[in-house]
């Protein structure tokens, strides 16, 4: 499943909570050097002597600070030695070293050199050992830092430092934290809370770290813990604007969760661990969760509520959506709790949904009691082919003896899982399509409107780029041009698309209805007679770019198509087929396009002339939809699934 919603249902959506490390806390040690309080000694000159001075071999300390020192760049940021007419070495050799003055610029192409050969003159060296660290904590390597943190312990915490190291270690560690949070990192969170927590005990008194720490703790589920260590900083004073809001954001959550989780854990032999349920706002998600803890009488469910959801139009806390779906449905409200790390119970079986979320809760994370764990393998949510982030985390998932089956959804899916020797066919099972709950309720669709004199062409997705190409709103716009102020044909645009994304020309057959929630697009398909996806995926269009694809048929495709409206959308992955090669839609149920304007123009124009036939497409493919994305197919199979292994 994606479409417009595929952020949000990932489930873990992109963070910019943190930047990258950049060159400004470099330049603020180099300026906390330069500000360091010293004077030029005053050169004692020997006087001439007519005595020939025997030749000394320079010592380690001397070697090693010509090795270090870069003398223009120390002569530029003094310029008191400058004045003085010293020579710079000879200056940092007797009094600079002594006064924590930096001998070379950190950020040049041969500071690591510098300093690496300098400590081979003086392996033991201080500074020179400090300068190793401030440059290895500057990368962004997981085990570079881990090894400047064990040699910050074992060689330089407990000497006198000729320069504190507090914000080298705040700014690495923030870095991890935030490429962790960003969906960046290849390394476990429980693996970066551990050196975090040892990074603290070197500099207990550190805000940042203390906070840091205490949003790993929250990330990892292990409530009680970070809220002992935001307890720490109760204002939460001197920290970062983006790590107080990350601690804000923790410390209500950790609130809700206490109002939620004060019921006692039921032990439920299948454990169900989602990141939005039970909001509503991804609507396959609860209808398939929804449907688990309705038919499943031994199950329950544990929430870690993405932080993203209030974003998309959550309004609601956790505990009032707890209460709201209990009621509905008539089930114990101690079935559904706030994921806590303390307090999963013993269950047997354990399921997800999307590929960040198993990483996540079976493999960085841990269910320990489960037997069996299984996940739906749904595009996006952190699946995308042949990235090394994506491949890193099915390879820990499928290696995990415990993942007992794996569902796909997708011919592409399930390929990829086999072709690259991620796991055997044995292991999968293939449900094509995904989860519509609006067809559960047998809820018949909204009288169509007939008798138009022009037809109606939707085209329906969120942007996430600065014109939506991915999307297919670029080849949208073509067509747009084409017909520009056609009587027969009107247009009509939904998600954050204005006139200012791509020029319309005076194109009045077109109108943008903006972004609208859930409830909008039952009456809103049922004045429309066409959808057009011409989407593609958006590595074709930028090589730089994950090979994330959206589902086939879309979710947008597949809820318009429910209310009749005729489907024309791309297939460039070939998804339109079954295990056995087959299609799954024929070609009087949807129209396949490509991104030839001209083609859909054609296709567009035969329809134009033909509204019967243009109606009958609509209810083929409706018929389609409805056999594809029903109940029987979807859920029946996915419920027996959960069922069996919790009978193993």
């Amino acid at each position: 499943m994606a479409g417009h919603k595929n952020q949000i249902e990932s489930g873990m959506l992109p963070s910019v909570f943190f930047t990258r490390w950049t060159a400004v806390h470099m330049n603020r040690l180099i300026r906390f050097f330069s500000r360091r309080t010293a004077k030029v000694e005053e050169m004692v000159m020997t006087p001439d002597s007519t005595e020939e001075a025997p030749l000394q071999t320079p010592s380690a300390h001397e070697l090693m600070c010509a090795a270090l020192i870069d003398k223009e760049f120390y002569l530029e940021i003094y310029p008191d030695i400058a004045a003085a007419g010293v020579d710079p070495l000879k200056h940092y050799i007797d009094a600079g070293y002594r006064e924590g003055r930096c001998p070379l610029n950190l950020h040049s192409a041969n500071a690591a050199i510098k300093v690496a050969n300098a400590l081979e003159y003086a392996p033991a060296d201080i500074t020179a050992l400090s300068l190793h660290i401030t440059l290895e904590l500057a990368c962004s390597d997981f085990d570079r830092v881990n090894a400047a943190a064990a040699l910050y312990k074992n060689h330089v915490l407990d000497h006198p430092q000729p320069f504190p190291l507090i914000g080298s270690f705040e700014q690495a560690a923030s870095f991890m934290v935030g490429s962790w949070i960003r969906h960046e990192s290849l390394i476990s969170i429980s693996v970066i809370k551990e050196l975090i927590s040892k990074i603290l005990g070197y500099f207990p008194e550190s805000c940042t770290l203390s906070a840091l720490y205490g949003i790993l703790l929250f990330e990892y589920g292990e409530l009680t813990l970070a809220k002992k260590e935001f307890s720490k900083n109760p204002e939460l004073r001197n920290l970062p604007p983006e790590v107080l809001d990350i601690c804000r954001q923790s410390l209500q959550q950790i609130s809700d969760a206490e109002a939620v989780n004060a019921r006692p854990v039921p032990d439920a032999g299948i454990l169900l661990l989602d990141s939005a349920f039970p909001s509503k706002i991804s609507s396959f998600r609860y209808g398939e969760f929804s449907t688990y803890l309705t038919t499943i009488e031994d199950s329950a469910l544990q929430t870690r509520p993405d932080k993203n959801l209030f974003r998309y139009g959550e309004s609601s806390t956790l505990a009032v959506q707890i209460n709201d779906f209990a009621q509905r449905n008539g089930i114990a409200r101690e079935r559904v709790r706030r994921f806590d790390t303390d307090h999963i119970s013993n269950p047997k079986v354990a399921y997800c949904v999307f590929l960040n979320l198993a990483d996540l809760f079976f493999t960085q994370i841990g269910i320990p009691a489960a037997k069996h764990l299984i996940f739906t393998l749904y595009p996006g949510g952190g699946f995308a082919p042949n990235d090394p982030r994506s491949d890193a985390s099915l390879r820990r998932l499928c290696d995990n003896p415990k993942v007992s089956r794996i569902i796909t959804t997708q011919i592409p899916s399930y390929r990829y899982l086999i072709d690259n020797g991620f796991c055997s066919p044995d292991r999968i099972v293939h449900i094509f399509g995904g989860i519509i709950p609006e067809l559960y309720s047998e809820t018949p669709p909204i009288p169509r409107t007939t008798g138009k004199p022009a037809i109606d062409v939707c085209f329906v997705a969120q942007r996430y780029s600065p014109t939506g190409a991915e999307k297919g709103y670029d080849v949208f716009a073509q067509i747009i041009n084409k017909f520009s102020n056609n009587p027969y044909i009107n247009f009509h645009i939904v998600g954050g698309f204005d006139a200012s994304v791509i020029d319309l020309g005076n194109a009045n057959n077109v109108t943008f209805h903006g972004t609208k929630p859930a409830s909008f697009f039952p009456e809103f398909y049922s004045t429309m007679d066409a959808i057009l996806s011409p989407n593609i995926q958006r590595s074709t269009l930028d090589p730089k770019v994950p090979e994330t694809f959206d589902g086939f048929p879309t979710t947008c495709v597949v809820e318009a198509g429910l209310q009749g409206v005729a489907m024309f959308l791309t297939d460039f992955q070939n998804m339109n087929q079954n295990l056995a090669g087959t299609p799954i839609f024929s070609a009087d149920e949807m129209e396949i396009i490509n991104r030839d304007c001209e083609m859909i123009c054609a296709r567009l124009q035969y329809y134009i002339e033909n509204r019967e036939e243009l109606h009958k497409l609509g209810q083929k493919g409706r018929m389609a939809i409805l056999r594809e994305f029903s109940f029987e197919r979807q859920m029946v199979p996915r419920i027996a699934l959960l069922k069996n292994h919790l009978s193993l």
